[in-house]
């Protein structure tokens, strides 16, 4: 298969589009394994505790790290548990969780939108995997969106905004950077699906252009095959001993007429010429 030129609508459209999505997928994928979505640092501990939206780390003193996960809903009651309730970590929430998942739903959207770029050389489903793609693009940026408005909300809440750990060791979160990744990540969701729009409604117009000179030769040639005739019914002086065929459909045609001007020429070309008057002088 041949290449695209270089200033072919895919090379400037619908290219940028897939880059733009894949490299949004990578920073939302970055931004959901990092656990910097909200921060801190205790003074009292001389820690810097991260919040994530499934795993929560500390610094230690020495530098080390030191990270919890949760994957359960055993994991939500998590100073209840004996044997980690030593362990001076924020708690995970429910809503946590349900923001995970539902990042998880809109990078498999992306992930579908993605795969059916791939079948976008096909000349015969290329219009319908550019449909694809935007829908499942459009659909991922607006969830996305949401989903960062709803952990903003949530997470300056009065129960989900403090890290304590006395009764004077109370330390304000704030947003990290795992937040701003996710961001850039959904702004190129939706430079994505600029590009892609603007390449659907082009390919859209390409094909209405193409059915529309379709159907004009179609007609052009449905009325060239009307006008068609047979030879044996040219046009000739008609006598009155000529009989009708009640058959005989008239059916003339620009070649016809041309033939029997042609023939009406021929016969008064051949016609002798009249004789000469005589002189009666």
């Amino acid at each position: 298969m041949a290449l695209p030129s270089p200033s072919s609508p895919k090379v400037l459209i619908q290219i940028p589009s897939f880059v733009f999505a894949l490299l949004g997928f990578i920073l939302v994928w970055i931004s959901l394994a990092t656990p910097a979505w909200q921060v801190t640092y205790a003074r009292e501990l001389r820690q810097w505790i991260q919040s994530g939206l499934w795993i929560t780390c500390q610094t230690r003193p020495s530098g080390m790290y030191a990270c919890t996960w949760m994957f359960s809903q055993s994991d939500f009651d998590f100073y209840n548990n004996p044997d980690v309730a030593s362990y001076r970590t924020p708690s995970f929430y429910q809503w946590q969780r349900t923001l995970l998942h539902i990042f998880l739903a809109v990078q498999l959207c992306v992930l579908i939108a993605l795969i059916s770029f791939c079948v976008s050389n096909s000349s015969g489903k290329q219009k319908c995997s550019v449909i694809v793609f935007t829908l499942f693009m459009v659909i991922a940026t607006l969830t996305s969106f949401v989903l960062l408005v709803s952990f903003l909300v949530l997470s300056h809440m009065v129960e989900y905004r403090f890290y304590t750990v006395s009764v004077s060791g109370i330390y304000e979160k704030h947003i990290g950077y795992s937040f701003y990744l996710a961001l850039v990540g959904s702004i190129f969701y939706f430079i994505s699906i600029c590009f892609s729009v603007v390449y659907l409604i082009r390919i859209l117009s390409d094909s209405s252009a193409s059915g529309g000179l379709q159907r004009m030769a179609k007609g052009n040639h449905s009325q060239s095959t009307a006008y068609t005739y047979n030879s044996r019914d040219d046009y000739r002086m008609a006598t009155s001993n000529d009989d009708l065929d009640p058959t005989f459909s008239f059916q003339p045609s620009y070649r016809s007429s041309h033939q029997f001007n042609s023939s009406i020429d021929q016969h008064f070309a051949m016609k002798p010429l009249p004789a000469t008057p005589q002189s009666f002088f």
